[in-house]
C-alpha cells in the first residue's frame, strides 16, 4: 500500500515554513556569525529537550491531581500540551519553531494562548465531553443577522428552560382568531 499523501495546502505551509527557517538562519548567521548561530541552536534544542523532561512530568501530575480532586481536567491538560508542545518546538532546529516554543513554554504567553486552544477544542469537540473535560461552561448563543436587524430583539433576555434529547418539536401553531390581548408573541400562520 503506497504512503498517504499530503495534500497541497499542507506541502505549501510546510514549504512556507521550511523558507522561514532557512531565512531566519541565514539573517542570524549573518548578525552573529555561524558559530555563534550553531551554539544558539544546539543551545536550545538542549534547553528543550530538558523543559520536555520536566513539562511532560508536570502535566501527568496536574492531570493526575485534577482527576484524584474530582476537578475537571482540562485546564491541567490544555496547560500541559502548551508546555510539551513548546518544548518540542525548541528541540526542533531553527528560530522561528523557537520563538513558537518561547510562546507556549514562559507563564505569560502560555496564559494567553491557553484560551485560545480552549476555544479551539470547542468548536471541534462535542458539549457533553467539553463538560466533563473543563466542567460547567457559559454558553452564549450566536444572533442570526435577522435579529441583529431586528430592533425588538432583546439579546440579554433570558429564557428558562432545559435541554431534552429527543427530537425538535415545533410548538403549537395558533390560528389568528385565538390572538391573545397584543402583549404576546404573534400568532404564527
Amino acid at each position: 500500500m503506497p504512503p498517504p499523501q499530503l495534500s497541497y495546502r499542507a506541502r505549501l505551509s510546510l514549504a512556507i515554513y521550511l523558507l522561514a527557517e532557512l531565512a531566519a538562519v541565514v539573517a542570524v548567521a549573518m548578525l552573529v556569525g555561524i558559530g555563534w548561530t550553531i551554539v544558539l541552536l544546539l543551545g536550545t534544542g538542549l534547553i528543550g529537550a530538558v523543559l520536555l523532561r520536566i513539562n511532560g512530568v508536570k502535566a501527568m501530575r496536574s492531570y493526575r491531581e485534577a482527576v484524584t480532586e474530582s476537578k475537571p481536567p482540562g485546564p491541567a491538560v490544555v496547560s500541559g500540551v502548551l508546555g510539551v508542545a513548546g518544548a518540542v518546538l525548541l528541540l526542533l532546529p531553527g528560530f522561528v519553531s523557537d520563538v513558537a516554543g518561547l510562546m507556549c513554554v514562559l507563564p505569560g504567553t502560555r496564559s494567553l494562548l491557553r484560551p485560545l486552544v480552549t476555544r479551539f477544542l470547542e468548536k471541534r469537540v462535542d458539549s457533553p465531553s467539553m463538560n466533563r473535560f473543563f466542567g460547567p461552561r457559559v454558553v452564549r448563543p450566536q444572533q442570526s443577522h435577522q435579529h441583529r436587524a431586528d430592533p425588538s430583539f432583546d439579546a440579554d433576555e433570558v429564557i428558562e428552560g432545559e435541554v431534552v434529547d429527543g427530537d425538535v418539536e415545533s410548538p403549537p401553531r395558533r390560528r389568528p382568531d385565538e390572538g391573545g390581548n397584543g402583549t404576546g408573541p404573534k400568532p404564527l400562520t
